[in-house]
This record gives C-alpha cells, structure tokens and sequence, in this order.
C-alpha cells in the first residue's frame, strides 16, 4: 500500500515504542524453542517485533504490503527474511511455524478477511505453537479512519469478541488484555494484546 511507503519512517518513530507490545513479543520469545522460526504479518519496519525476536536468536520471515516499510525493515533487522506481499493473500501453505504474530496488521483488513486469515494462521502454526495479535480496541468493520493523515479503511473487536473470533478459529487465548498507550503525537489509543496458542 502506497500510504505505508509514505508513512514508514513517521510510523517508526510513532508507533515503534510501545512498551505492551514489546512485553508480548519479549513473552513470545522466551516461550519459544531455541531458534524458532516466526512468521510476522504485516511486519512493518522490523521494529519492534522482527528485532526482538531474530535478537533473542529466532528465525524471522516478515511479510509486508509497503516497500517502503520494507525498506527500513531490512536495514534494521538484516537477520531477518521479509516478503513483499499481501499477507491476506498468502498460501495455505506458506510454511510451518512455532509463533505468528500480527500486530495492529489485522486492523487494516475487513472481519472477513480477518476470519479467513485466522484459518490460515491456524494452519501455519506448528502444534502448540503461539499466535500473538495486536488489535485497536473497537467494534466495527471495514470503517472509514483518518490514519496519520492519510485516509484507510479499519475493522476491530471489543476483547471478549476478539477471544471468541481467536477461540472459533482454532486458537485456544492464553491471556487478553485492554491497555490504553498514546503514541508519540499522541492521541491515547485504547489496545487489545491476546496471546493465543494452537493446541498440540
């Protein structure tokens, strides 16, 4: 998506320091065997997510729509892989993996493509393995939003929607939890962060 090519640096510097979601992807990474392998959708710039984890001696592969997200992406974290893709539109059987994680790239899709996207993350965990997922905290679907000036399209879930949609896809939730963090330029943003594991 065009947008993020523009907005990639103006992002980072947002939305890269949120202290819930590096928590989560620091979790992930002590859940996980050693050298895992991880698929990040919608992985953005590489930070923070791709960074911790190829840090912590994971496997990274991130898939994202924007070159230019790409771009900074592979400058920062250069052990990781990245794709350029739609991450909606990638294979059933893209590969095998002992964590996915999307975060605040679900937001961007329609609750259908939500819903078949979970199908597949379900099929790209390995048994057992952690499924981690940042949403905004919201109900609606496919709404028009201001997204740091640029116009795009965004669906959410109020928490106990968002752990039944993960629980009805095959995702057995390990821990949810609403939390408010405010970007760099503000203005506060209320957040969900689940931790959800496919069962062995």
């Amino acid at each position: 998506m065009e947008v993020f090519d523009q907005l990639a640096e103006q992002y980072q510097g947002e939305h890269s320091h949120n202290p819930f979601q590096a928590a989560l992807i620091e979790r992930i990474a002590a859940l996980l065997p050693a050298g895992a392998s991880v698929l990040d959708l919608g992985c953005g710039t590489g930070v923070p997510t791709a960074k911790i984890l190829t840090d912590s001696d994971h496997r990274v592969v991130g898939v994202d729509i924007s070159e230019g997200m790409l771009r900074l992406a592979r400058e920062q974290v250069p052990a990781a892989e990245f794709v350029h893709a739609d991450f909606k539109d990638l294979a059933g059987d893209f590969g095998q993996f002992e964590a996915v994680t999307a975060f605040f790239s679900l937001l961007m899709l329609s609750k259908a493509d939500i819903e078949s996207t979970l199908d597949k993350v379900a099929g790209w965990l390995k048994p057992g393995g952690y499924f981690g997922v940042g949403m905004v905290n919201f109900d609606g679907d496919s709404l028009p939003f201001d997204f740091m000036g640029v116009p795009v399209t965004v669906s959410g879930y109020l928490e106990p929607d968002l752990a039944a949609v993960l629980e009805a896809h095959g995702l057995a939730v390990e821990s949810i939890e609403t939390v408010t963090f405010t970007p760099a330029d503000g203005p506060e943003e209320s957040q969900i962060f689940a931790l959800a594991r496919k069962p062995l």
